[in-house]
């Protein structure tokens, strides 16, 4: 193979997908699961500061979901046969340009709204918390990070929804129960 045909290769991402009841069904390509619309496993980050600040980003404008909208700290989906710790420790590099200890919250389905309002898509989502005073580093996924008070930010995601990526009010509500408890 020359250098122009290895250009030509492209990283087809392979995800598993899941029944209501979280049980492994298979796995296929990632437009696959997105064309049926199926259950898929994401990795969802909150990183905190010490002082209880939270990290959220600023999705790309050339995203094709959600983009210019606020986000969680890092976000991301598992890669079929990948651990969800693993995807979480890989998802903050790739978008935070660190990784801090990620800690467990909670494991459930999440479902939300497509950016048309026609569909409603569920994750089996795995949400970590971290705490951390290390600054992110903005990439070509992110066009800004901010560190926000999160009693302010779960408020503002409540009133004014259409800022955030659907679902951050709950997410937001059980990232910060976890991290109370790591504070404790």
């Amino acid at each position: 193979m020359n250098g122009s045909e290895s250009n030509l290769l492209v990283k087809v991402e392979l995800v598993d997908y899941f029944d209501n009841n979280g049980k492994l069904l298979g796995h296929c390509t990632r437009e696959e699961s997105e064309e049926k619309n199926l259950i898929t496993p994401n990795a969802i980050i909150f990183v905190f500061n010490s002082g209880g600040k939270v990290w959220l980003q600023k999705r790309s404008m050339t995203k094709k979901h959600f983009p210019g909208t606020w986000d969680v700290s890092a976000c991301g989906a598992i890669e079929h046969g990948e651990n969800p710790a693993a995807a979480a420790a890989r998802e903050q590099k790739e978008e935070m340009g660190f990784n801090c200890k990620l800690h467990l919250a909670e494991r459930f389905l999440n479902s939300f709204p497509d950016e048309t309002n026609t569909l409603t898509r569920t994750r089996l989502s795995y949400l970590y918390v971290g705490i951390s005073d290390e600054l992110p580093r903005n990439n070509h996924e992110v066009d800004e990070f901010a560190l926000f008070e999160a009693e302010q930010i779960y408020e503002e995601a409540v009133k004014q929804p259409e800022k955030f990526v659907p679902s951050m009010a709950k997410e937001l509500g059980i990232a910060l129960k976890k991290y109370e408890s790591l504070k404790a």
